[in-house]
């Protein structure tokens, strides 16, 4: 299956609307009941505590960036031990989807349809979130950024329209909660606002395009989400008062059935149930996608779609059991969820977060290790090649064969110099001092005899063709090169190279006639020439 990947701005979309999911509705009677009047001092704590947990989700990210949770588990703990966590992780994923559906049912029967069945709302609205999670998270993204912007507004609306009703008697005194009171309210606030957000590492970051803005969108999202909380809850106590919203299951939609403006727009509470509807929404669907997804990576799944079907039926049915009536949900969500949610979102991050740095401390340490091997290596070789030069220095004998190879590399230059020198008799003193290079260098022409005929033409135009018939012949180089070892036809040579020169002043012309001639038919010549050699 293809990767997928979001932009940053979709991903703050995201982490602002799962960071209120539920939270929009359940939380304010939840530590209004503890802290009375002060739950929203205890909330504005939790927040600022939660930025915390962002950095731990952030940091863990960093460590793994082209991985998900549910990969990351597996390669840092190992086959075996990571699917033991990944079980563990997934039984959250599930059981909190269930009572997601379970609270979309118990919300639309008690306040919307007291006659439909929880199982008709909680089949409807898994059957898009399975939709989506067909999609893939691109499509989820592209539809949060559509539901971001109704969202806001109808947040804007809603707070405008109940300002009017505050009574900031509701909220004195100030700090007259206990401390236990109001510490158990932070832990209560933190367990449902920022523990899901766990979840996004299934996306963050190796689904997220720009790495560095999805960072600060993670902690932006997070922030927006923790402000829409605090409103909620300070207007749900300076509206409705701290006993009476203790006292409510839903208090933000009590909140705003109280919404009316002139006595004509009332009731307009199921649009502020909208806002609820899209959060849990994206809640659900992460809580969805990260139990399919990560069921495919243990069973080694190619494509995660198969699952989808047997999944959202399993989360229905377990909507249905996961908890009898409301005073059971009420217990699990104050005394089992923070637990159990601490353990598998706080507690497992950090210890994936301590091996990750170790094997990454000990990955730097054998590769600066490596380096250092590496580094010694190329000190030794090119020690080695120090010594080599110094004994190729202290030997003159290599040194000055190398020097007259190098002042004559090949047959051209020879023929350069002949033609510079049109002196016979200074070329031949010289060829005459220096018998083996002279010999290298009638080796190195192909032919004694065409070296006669170049000499002949060092008066002449016609020494440049000569010299080219001579060097693409290498079958007279071979012939030639056999006959090196005999220093009689060296010698032999050196007189015939004298006859030529008193030639070249009686007969010029025939000595030019006869190049000509050897190079329109170079086979003759090549027998004429072993014939001179005999």
């Amino acid at each position: 299956m293809e990767k997928e990947v979001i932009s940053s701005r979709q991903f703050t979309i995201i982490t602002f609307l799962l960071s209120i999911g539920t939270a929009i509705l359940i939380i304010p009677s939840s530590i209004a009941s503890s802290s009375k009047q002060d739950a929203w001092i205890a909330a504005s704590i939790g927040v600022v505590l939660s930025l915390l947990v962002v950095k731990l989700f952030v940091t863990l990210g960093d460590q793994t960036p082209t991985l998900n949770f549910i990969e990351a588990n597996e390669k840092l703990l190992g086959r075996f031990f990571g699917k033991i966590t990944v079980v563990g992780f997934l039984s959250l994923t599930l059981f909190a989807g269930g009572e997601l559906l379970y609270f979309i049912g118990a919300f639309m029967k008690t306040e919307v349809m007291p006659e439909t069945p929880t199982m008709a709302f909680a089949l409807l609205f898994i059957i898009i979130i399975m939709y989506a999670t067909y999609l893939g998270i691109e499509n989820f993204a592209r539809s949060a950024e559509i539901l971001f912007p109704m969202f806001v507004l109808i947040f804007i609306f809603f707070v405008v329209s109940i300002t009017p009703q505050i009574k900031f008697e509701n909220i004195q005194p100030i700090m007259e909660a206990s401390k236990t009171s109001i510490l158990y309210s932070i832990i209560r606030f933190v367990s449902v606002f920022s523990f899901s957000l766990v979840m996004l590492l299934m996306i963050y970051p190796a689904s997220v395009n720009v790495q560095q803005s999805s960072k600060k969108g993670f902690y932006i999202g997070m922030l927006l989400g923790g402000f829409v909380l605090v409103t909620l809850i300070t207007l749900s106590i300076l509206v409705l008062g701290p006993a009476n919203t203790a006292s409510r299951t839903f208090p933000s939609y009590a909140l705003a059935q109280r919404i009316s403006i002139g006595n004509f727009l009332q009731r307009i509470e199921i649009i502020m149930a909208f806002m609820w509807i899209v959060s849990i929404f994206i809640r659900t669907f992460m809580y969805f996608y990260t139990t399919v997804v990560g069921i495919a990576q243990i069973m080694k799944l190619k494509d995660h779609r198969p699952l989808i079907l047997p999944m959202g039926i399993i989360m229905v049915g377990l909507s249905q059991i996961v908890h009898p009536d409301i005073v059971h949900s009420n217990i699990y969500n104050d005394e089992i969820w923070p637990i159990y949610a601490f353990v598998c979102t706080i507690l497992l991050p950090i210890l994936l977060l301590i091996v990750a740095v170790i094997r990454n401390r000990k990955s730097q340490v054998n590769s600066a290790e490596m380096g250092h091997a590496e580094s010694n290596q190329g000190q030794l070789t090119d020690a080695g090649h120090a010594n080599s030069n110094q004994g190729n220095q202290t030997k003159p004998d290599n040194t000055e064969s190398n020097q007259g190879n190098q002042t004559k590399p090949d047959n051209t230059e020879s023929n350069q110099d002949n033609q510079t020198k049109p002196d016979n008799t200074d070329s031949n003193q010289e060829n005459q001092t220096k018998p083996v290079t002279t010999d290298s260098h009638q080796e190195n022409q192909a032919k004694p005899a065409t070296m006669d005929s170049n000499q002949d033409n060092q008066t002449n135009d016609a020494n440049t063709d000569s010299t080219q018939d001579n060097q693409a012949k290498p079958d007279n180089t071979v012939s030639n090169q056999e006959k090196t070892d005999n220093p009689v036809s060296t010698k032999d040579n050196q007189d015939k190279s004298a006859m030529s020169n008193s030639s070249q002043v009686t007969q010029p012309e025939a000595g030019n006639a006869t190049s000509k001639q050897d190079d329109q038919a170079p086979p003759d010549k090549t027998s004429s020439d072993k014939k001179n050699l005999e």
